[in-house]
């Protein structure tokens, strides 16, 4: 059974960030990939706020080992 995806909400990101100082950075990382990622902007969705990221290049994706590339 998948486990549901959890929902960020602003209160959520708001009282999380509010525990942090103003110069402090923010990674985004995804453990699935193990690569991280770039924060590129931000922006108002129809309903909800967008934030957008890129892939940080100095981090390539890792393949698992079951999975082999196309070519």
């Amino acid at each position: 059974m998948m486990e549901p995806v959890p929902i960020l909400t602003v209160g959520d990101l708001k009282s999380e960030l509010a525990r942090w100082s103003d110069d402090a950075p923010v990674n985004f990382y995804s453990p699935l990939k193990e690569q991280e990622f770039r924060f590129y902007r931000y922006q108002p969705g129809q309903d909800a706020l967008v934030l957008e990221i890129n892939e940080f290049p100095e981090t390539s994706p890792v393949v698992p080992p079951a999975i082999k590339p196309t070519e």
